[in-house]
């Protein structure tokens, strides 16, 4: 992966999406590649928006942990299935590795050959079985001997005869391959005999004499008969004796720390690695799972890591856009980090456009002036700024949206229906964790035109709220209901620590409910005064 990857947080909203898509759009122009990603399901009002501008929905992304595809060292050597023994010897000596994969002519994976295996087969090799217990090409069979055609033409393609010594004549059929030496006089016989191939084995500078209109070769080399045996047991075809089954295989794309207890598990050392092409890619060992490249990726519309993306931590955080608090940040490297205290993340993408003096197009304004106006409720939220009100007209103007209010009302109304969302998956449309001192809590948040409707289903909301504690371990769980329509909160709270949510509103919770007035900000009007009263219970 060579690209940037840019993305807001988990649970994603309108703003954290179109964010991300506007900012891939700036810097594309600019000549970087970089990609929008998303790290969760999309509301029905970003869809909303998104289907308008006709926008399609940035790729969900489950992690940015390293993947095989990222190491910087992976071993590329491999043998062809036709490659001989001694070829694979050479190459495993000289590499001091002790197994190979083995491919066809596509590079797709055949076996594994192993040096042990070659090892076994020298131990229990019985020469005159060596061509018809084991596969070999003439071709190969050639090279290692490199020696020289007396007579005749060299064969090719597969060895289907036997070898035999010339002491052996008598049992000597056509196509057999015959060897003798330059001091025994048996090749004539050995050429009525049939054979298709006589080796002569003698020193340089021993003369053999041609013979004419034969239909073998007589092929002189300059090694003694021992010798000369023990090259022709490396002619075989690796393919005779490789390994099919029972071992492990890798894609390019599986996860570093997915792979390595089965690597360290496992008997194999060497482990070949498949491509999204089905070609072998190389094979990697333990030692080459330390170095990788980190994924280079930028924030938006979120700083802290429980909110972002998995594997975050093995990842270089270059650039980081937003408009919250920042918590328990920090990376191992610089990071350009552009903050603000405005209403909407896009109101400082919009910035980063004026500030290269890029208008953006007709559809990029529409994004960031819809994020714009979802964040900030039209303007109605605490923490709304006459920024965010300018950037939006400019960006109406632009995406030719006549009435920019009458939209964004459109748009939350088409995010508020919940008829058909389970009681999780309410809680779940726009949560975030938050630790505060030794708590840590929950806080879900959704905005509707129809609290009552909701209020009608709070026995289910209630029991996905005790869920979420239990399995988060949580002190307190909270779903904030914001009518957007009167500007208020209904505040649904399940934990043992109740106390905290009374003492940070000045309330009295009722089954765990009570309605705050003026509030719609999660960030602005819920989160700090739930620290405060934290901090004072703490002190």
């Amino acid at each position: 992966m060579n690209h940037i990857l840019a993305f807001g947080h988990r649970n994603p909203d309108t703003d954290s999406i179109c964010s991300a898509i506007s900012f891939s759009k700036l810097k594309s122009q600019l000549g970087e590649k970089i990609l929008p990603y998303r790290l969760g399901e999309l509301s029905k009002e970003t869809l909303h928006v998104l289907n308008y501008f006709g926008v399609e929905a940035p790729k969900l992304l489950s992690t940015v942990s390293p993947q095989i595809s990222d190491l910087t060292r992976v071993e590329k050597k491999v043998l062809h299935i036709n490659s001989s023994l001694k070829e694979a010897l050479d190459i495993m000596t000289k590499e001091n590795i002790s197994s190979l994969p083995v491919v066809d002519n596509k590079n797709h994976l055949k076996g594994m050959i192993y040096i042990s295996d070659i090892a076994n087969t020298y131990l229990n090799l019985e020469h005159e079985d060596l061509f018809t217990g084991f596969s070999a090409t003439y071709e190969s069979l050639k090279n290692i001997l490199n020696g020289s055609v007396i007579s005749g033409e060299f064969p090719t393609g597969i060895i289907e005869g036997t070898l035999r010594a010339v002491s052996q004549l008598d049992k000597t059929l056509k196509g057999d391959i015959v060897l003798t030496t330059t001091m025994v006089d048996g090749i004539d016989r050995a050429i009525v005999a049939g054979a298709k191939l006589i080796i002569v084995c003698g020193e340089e500078g021993d003369y053999v004499s041609r013979r004419e209109n034969i239909n073998c070769c007589i092929y002189k080399v300059n090694s003694t008969l021992f010798k000369t045996i023990r090259l022709i047991s490396q002619s075989i075809s690796i393919s005779s004796i490789m390994r099919v089954t029972g071992f492990y295989t890798f894609k390019t794309d599986d996860y570093l720390h997915e792979i390595r207890d089965i690597m360290k598990e496992a008997t194999q050392t060497n482990f070949p690695v498949i491509d999204k092409f089905g070609a072998v890619y190389g094979t990697i060992r333990t030692k080459n799972l330390i170095n990788f490249t980190r994924k280079k990726i930028v924030l938006l519309d979120h700083n802290e890591k429980s909110q972002s993306v998995d594997g975050i931590q093995d990842s270089s955080i270059i650039q980081v856009i937003d408009h919250h608090k920042f918590a328990n940040f920090e990376t191992n490297e610089p990071v350009k980090i552009n903050a603000e205290t405005v209403g909407s993340t896009c109101t400082i993408v919009y910035g980063l456009y004026k500030d290269l003096n890029i208008v953006p197009d007709k559809v990029t304004a529409g994004l960031l002036m819809s994020a714009i106006l979802s964040d900030t409720l039209i303007f109605k939220s605490p923490t709304s700024t006459e920024k965010d009100a300018q950037f939006a007209k400019e960006l109406a103007k632009i995406a030719e949206i006549d009435d920019f209010e009458k939209f964004g009302m459109d748009m939350l109304i088409a995010g508020t229906s919940l008829d058909d969302m389970s009681a999780e998956a309410i809680i779940h449309a726009d949560m975030k964790d938050f630790i505060m001192g030794e708590f840590k809590l929950s806080i879900s948040q959704i905005n509707t035109v129809d609290i009552e409707g909701v209020l009608k289903r709070k026995d289910e909301i209630i029991k996905s709220l005790e869920h979420e504690l239990l399995d988060k371990n949580c002190a307190l769980s909270l779903l904030v209901i914001t009518d957007i329509i009167n500007s208020g909160s209904m505040l649904l709270v399940v934990g043992k620590n109740q106390y905290i949510v009374e003492k940070a509103f000045n309330i009295e919770l009722k089954d765990g409910t009570t309605w705050l007035k003026g509030v719609v900000s999660r960030k602005k009007q819920v989160v700090p005064f739930l620290m405060a009263a934290i901090q004072s219970l703490e002190e």
